[in-house]
């Protein structure tokens, strides 16, 4: 039996992983999308994974977890649902203010938006499956707009 040499163990174990666990195809554009926004103006800031729940219905799954978000005096919490690959977001801003919020998904701008109602409360139903962010706009135009870092529905 011949030793193998440093290099052509690696090569190996390259190829292993590239045949059974390939790079997406959307990983790179994706991270270039989220490099792009925090060389933005848009001021990126805290988000924690507060929940994750998972309920198994039939032979179909649900999952709903629980995001929050906090960005100078601005709490922003989410409920995001997933059933059979649409997502719904139910979000909650303290202390309440009018804002329109836009969900941005993957590399393509949507045309999810929502306005916040006097409670802070707001709801994006319908939502595709993968990478999302928000971006929250104040109506008070002397506040600027922010955008939550990117997270994966």
């Amino acid at each position: 039996m011949t030793e193998l040499s440093r290099e052509a163990l690696l090569e190996i174990v390259r190829d292993v992983w590239e045949r059974h666990d390939p790079v997406p195809d959307h990983l790179v554009a994706t991270m270039q999308a989220a490099a792009a926004l925090a060389a933005t103006d848009l001021d990126l800031e805290l988000m924690e994974l507060v929940e994750r729940s998972t309920e198994l219905a039939g032979a179909r799954g649900s999952t709903s977890y629980t995001l929050r978000f906090v960005h100078g005096d601005t709490d922003l919490l989410l409920r995001i649902a997933v059933d059979n690959g649409r997502s719904r977001v139910d979000g909650w801003i303290v202390p309440a203010e009018p804002m329109t919020i836009r969900a941005l998904p993957g590399e393509t701008p949507a045309a999810h938006e929502a306005v916040t109602t006097d409670s802070g409360r707001f709801s994006l139903t319908g939502l595709p499956v993968g990478l999302m962010r928000l971006q929250l706009e104040p109506h008070d135009t002397a506040r600027p707009a922010f955008a939550t870092p990117t997270f994966e529905i």
